[in-house]
């Protein structure tokens, strides 16, 4: 087995290693990050439950250890994959760890305390007072997280609201939580987000296979279908519009949530209304966002929502819900528009407005492309968080890949290498 046998270290590169609940998280929320920290001298592990982005994980040249992290609370099976955690650490000698989603973040950080690894960063991307978890098992959660918190050296908080709610809420020490830039787990990928004519061309393919006509009006979301997404809004809004418009399409991209599936009569008309289009899971999801004019977010809540950036890539328009993470990841007049969560007519009468006001529609998704090129640029967020590592581990004694002092913007000396 790859985790009895010590690894001999055979060049000066720093150990990272990063943990989540399974490889389609780091896949997809962390894509890109491995290559981005093996050039800046770290060699990588990745510790999560074995998924379809595991390819992509060794493809950016980490080694995989399979963890299989149970989602919901299990205290037998929490203490063997923290004890499983324990030992890695211990073998891997990790200089630092970066924990992503509950669980790893949770049991990572108290393993990695018990091991005396150097560095431990907890990422936070959502709050648990928000959960569906209700008492003693909701108490029980928070408090866990919230010793999480306390365990890591760093908590880097996906976005400023949430920052402030969860200080304020005691959850977590303000010296100790930081977020890089104006927030996002990953930035984004400015080229691979970017209107171009071969995307706009793929976006046209996609309607024909769809059966929509190329002059009519498509709305577009990105999400797990469950009722905390706001699709039960979502599809009564746009049933009200359709009646008005019959132009008018929607198009769902995404997976059914089993933990929290709407009702049978919303999924009926999802499966069932001539004029929505639902294609499940897809892994060129920017050329579906090249087959839409609208975009629209109505969550009741979310740590930061990257597919709203995503839209605004593209040049979208986007409605999304005034809420912590949607009203950073789309401003409001600006990017989009806001509107209030668990409301179908706010709802409604915003997507009508872009619908009918073409030349806002357009100006709001040229605003928000400059946004995201100003403020989101993925370089932008990784160079922000290896300079907070390389900061924290020169403090400990540890010299870096890198001098934080000769970090700036979106580049450092090891990006020319």
């Amino acid at each position: 087995m790859i985790d009895t046998v010590e690894k001999k270290k055979t060049d000066k590169k720093l150990k990272m290693v990063i943990s989540t609940s399974t490889t389609q998280t780091m896949a997809t929320l962390g894509q890109g990050q491995i290559s981005f920290y093996r050039q800046h001298g770290f060699d990588v592990d990745v510790f999560a439950a074995k998924g379809w982005g595991t390819d992509s994980i060794i493809n950016e040249g980490a080694e995989f250890f399979e963890i299989n992290f149970v989602r919901d609370m299990s205290p037998t099976s929490d203490l063997k994959t923290a004890w499983r955690l324990f030992r890695l650490f211990r073998i891997r000698k990790p200089d630092v760890i970066q924990l992503m989603t509950l669980k790893p973040c949770i049991l990572g950080a108290l393993a990695g305390r018990m091991a005396a690894v150097p560095l431990i960063i907890r990422h936070k991307w959502g709050n648990m007072r928000d959960c569906n978890y209700k008492g003693l098992k909701r108490f029980l959660l928070f408090s866990a997280d919230k010793m999480s918190n306390k365990l890591a050296h760093r908590v880097v908080v996906i976005c400023h609201k949430l920052k402030e709610s969860e200080v304020r809420a005691g959850a977590v020490d303000e010296g100790k939580a930081v977020v890089y830039g104006s927030g996002s787990s990953n930035g984004l990928d400015l080229n691979r987000f970017k209107r171009t004519p071969e995307k706009i061309e793929n976006g046209k393919e996609i309607r024909r296979k769809l059966s929509i006509s190329q002059d009519a009006c498509v709305l577009g979301t990105a999400m797990r279908i469950n009722i905390e997404k706001g699709i039960c809004e979502l599809v009564e809004a746009f049933c009200k519009l359709a009646q008005k418009k019959p132009q008018l399409h929607f198009l769902i991209v995404g997976e059914y949530d089993i933990r929290n599936l709407p009702p049978q009569d919303v999924i009926q008309t999802i499966e069932g209304h001539p004029r929505i289009h639902f294609d499940g899971m897809v892994h060129n999801i920017e050329d579906y966002y090249a087959a839409m004019d609208v975009f629209v977010m109505p969550s009741y809540r979310e740590g930061f929502c990257k597919s709203n950036i995503e839209a605004s890539g593209m040049e979208l328009p986007v409605v999304a819900t005034d809420i912590i993470g949607c009203s950073e990841s789309v401003k409001d007049s600006v990017s989009g528009l806001l509107v209030p969560p668990r409301q179908s007519k706010p709802l409604a009468n915003a997507i009508e407005k872009l619908l009918t006001d073409r030349e806002l529609a357009k100006k709001l998704g040229k605003q928000g492309r400059q946004r995201v090129e100003q403020e989101f640029d993925q370089k932008f967020v990784w160079h922000n968080q290896l300079r907070d590592i390389s900061s924290l581990l020169k403090a400990k004694g540890i010299s870096p890949p890198v001098d934080p002092e000769d970090i700036r913007g979106k580049s450092c000396p090891l990006c020319t290498k």
